[in-house]
């Protein structure tokens, strides 16, 4: 798919008044999927260590009967490591590697031992077929398959503690997690949950009625949990008669920058809905998922800090020269400061050059037209080549903003966009960006048509829906370009 052509994939709308803001928990840096990619690691790791200990044992210890001369340990060291890639697609296939079992101890080392067997026999049917079996000395296999069976064994029982350790109440992959709906499935998901080392923690129960409560509904206190850092799940709980509200209900939700599932009836699991997922025998339909999670978040944050610092101490000597032509220019700051909502909301001071003789930060904030009067005459060239915008580095280093995302707007727009466009909200479902997907391709300026700014959020979702490293890499090459040859700037 060429990205020039992306499509937004989703809804999103939410309502009401915000509650009052207080400073997001960060993201965690472990998440549970970052643990099982780990956990996959850490086995290829086992494996092939426990390949060279054998090799080691025969050639520095006391001699095993038959290691000749002929076997290169090279080659016996490769072969453990073969061997680890492939008891890791064994063990991912079976879903040894979720988190919920990465939990499971005795109840998950029988399969883990029985396909760490069928591994081996593989390998060695595999090594007599292609006549290759003489590389590979019977005391050698034995010590290797020995070791390995020990080593995932002690490996399961750390793995398992540690991360017991970390998602009990309290702890970094522990999640927080609100139950919408009433009645047996969510009764029974509330039990199962707090029954079991499942890593979960039911923090807040929500009425299904209440998401199309304005204001002070479902939503907004959903949406406020979620600012204070003390929601990070949703889980719907309805019955299958219920089908008929599942397409608005999971519309009203897909703004809420979390996870999202569904804790079906069986008639749920038969229609083949959402992606299915389990926490110990409880099934779960996934819905919507929180965008940059894990790795991506964990990529998104390197690429901000790393690249964001360069750019930074690159730009420097402009910024420096921007700054003198401000206070030279005409009287007042050389900064505007102005408040702007980000991740989920959150209220935070974006840092710009002054271009223009007011400083709007309040309940009416008039955008910018071409030949505006209020625009200084430095201003004007800041704008053309976006050169006001440099300062915002210091908001991606400190965490208010990415390089890369959807442009924050001033929160009075932001207000009346969101009962007016119903996807507008799902923008803040990631952190806002100094340039963004809409902006290279010629969302930039005044948006005095409503029309105009929802294809811009169209923009603005498809990013995120789409985001990828090289995505990144893509845009701000793009507004390199964009800044040489400026369209809509004024």
């Amino acid at each position: 798919m060429k990205q020039s052509t992306l499509k937004p994939m989703g809804k999103a709308s939410i309502e009401g008044s915000r509650a009052a803001m207080t400073p997001p928990r960060r993201r965690p840096v472990l998440s549970r999927e970052m643990a099982g990619d780990i956990a996959q690691a850490l086995t290829v790791l086992i494996v092939t260590g426990a390949a060279f200990a054998a090799v080691a044992v025969a050639d520095y210890g006391k001699p095993i009967n038959g290691m000749t001369a002929q076997s290169d340990p090279v080659i016996l060291v490769c072969t453990g490591f073969l061997g680890g890639l492939a008891l890791v697609e064994a063990l991912r296939q079976g879903g040894y590697f979720r988190f919920d079992q990465l939990l499971e101890t005795w109840a998950a080392l029988r399969g883990i031992v029985w396909r760490w067997a069928l591994t081996l026999l593989s390998l060695i049917a595999l090594c007599y077929a292609f006549g290759i079996i003489g590389l590979l000395p019977r005391p050698w296999l034995a010590a290797w398959a020995g070791g390995t069976t020990v080593g995932l064994i002690v490996g399961r029982f750390v793995t398992a503690s540690v991360l017991k350790r970390l998602a009990a109440e309290g702890g970094s992959l522990c999640r927080k997690v609100g139950v919408v709906g009433e009645g047996h499935a969510a009764d029974l998901f509330i039990r199962h949950a707090t029954e079991r080392e499942s890593g979960l923690s039911v923090v807040a129960r929500f009425s299904a009625e209440g998401l199309d409560t304005p204001g002070h509904g479902t939503l907004a206190r959903a949406n406020a949990m979620i600012e204070a850092g003390q929601l990070d799940d949703l889980i719907l709980c309805l019955p299958p008669q219920e089908e008929g509200r599942m397409e608005h209900l999971m519309h009203r939700l897909s703004a809420l920058p979390c996870h999202v599932a569904m804790c079906p009836d069986p008639l749920w699991l038969e229609r083949g809905m959402g992606q299915v997922t389990t926490i110990g025998a409880m099934p779960l339909l996934t819905l919507h998922r929180r965008p940059l999670e894990g790795w991506g978040g964990f990529v998104k944050t390197v690429e901000d800090k790393i690249i964001g610092s360069l750019i930074f101490l690159l730009a420097l000597p402009v910024m420096i020269v921007c700054a003198i032509a401000v206070r030279l220019d005409s009287p007042g700051p050389i900064f505007f400061i102005q408040n702007r909502q980000g991740f989920a909301g959150e209220i935070f001071p974006i840092v710009k050059f002054r271009t223009m003789r007011v400083m709007e930060n309040g309940e009416k904030v008039i955008q910018a037209r071409k030949d505006d009067d209020r625009i200084t005459r430095v201003g004007r060239i800041l704008r053309r080549y976006s050169l006001d915008e440099l300062p915002q580095l210091w908001n991606v280093l400190r965490g208010d903003m990415s390089l890369v995302g959807p442009r924050p707007h001033a929160i009075a727009h932001d207000k009346y966009y969101m009962d007016v466009i119903a996807d507008y909200a799902g923008r803040h479902k990631v952190k806002p960006g100094i340039t963004g997907w809409a902006q290279v391709n010629g969302f930039r300026g005044e948006t005095s048509e409503d029309g105009s700014m929802a294809e811009r959020v169209r923009y603005d979702l498809a990013y995120i829906e789409n985001w990828s490293l090289w995505f990144d890499v893509r845009i701000i090459l793009m507004t390199v370009l964009a800044v040489v040859l400026p369209r809509n700037a004024y």
